[in-house]
């Protein structure tokens, strides 16, 4: 039978998760450093309210994406160790939590395009 936790200890996990995550991805690295820039240039370029309720959302699902397939990639680790598997059992799990980061990041990125270009061009 599991512990009840109360909701400070649930979010004490979260924060431990973004921290762990923060910590042991290159990748999610890259894209808080992406995020960083966009809000830079946001700023910058003076992007209107709605605009940034895109950018944020889209920063949002791009690093929580992320941390997901991190987290499958650390359960897939944890069953390649524990079970003796080769890497290349949990093969397609990996990959297919890496593409749907790709897709997102492609998306967010086409998005910022949207929104910046016209700002850099035609302002």
């Amino acid at each position: 039978m599991s512990k009840q936790h109360n909701l400070l200890d649930s979010f004490g996990f979260a924060f431990a998760g973004i921290r762990q995550a923060v910590l042991s991805s290159r990748n999610l690295k890259i894209h808080l450093l992406a995020a960083l820039t966009v809000i830079f240039a946001g700023l910058i370029f003076q992007v209107s309210p709605f605009e940034w309720i895109i950018l944020f959302i889209l920063i949002g699902l791009v690093i929580s994406a992320e941390i997901i397939n991190s987290a499958i990639e650390e359960t897939c680790n944890v069953y390649d160790e524990k079970l003796q598997l080769p890497y290349g059992t949990t093969k397609i799990p990996r990959n297919m939590a890496a593409g749907a980061v790709l897709i997102l990041a492609t998306m967010a990125a086409i998005v910022g395009l949207a929104i910046f270009i016209p700002k850099i061009f035609f302002s």
